[in-house]
């Protein structure tokens, strides 16, 4: 898509990566306060 200049396209999938990168890093997060209780959040 790229080569091809479907800046759209090449757009899209750098903001779904994104979303997914930033939503993967929250649960990790969140797993971590689960299975550890003594990290705590300030």
């Amino acid at each position: 898509a790229a080569l091809n200049r479907d800046y759209t396209l090449v757009m899209g999938t750098v903001v779904v990566i994104a979303i997914f990168t930033i939503v993967f890093n929250l649960i990790v997060d969140v797993m971590y306060a689960v299975v550890d209780p003594r990290v705590r959040y300030d």
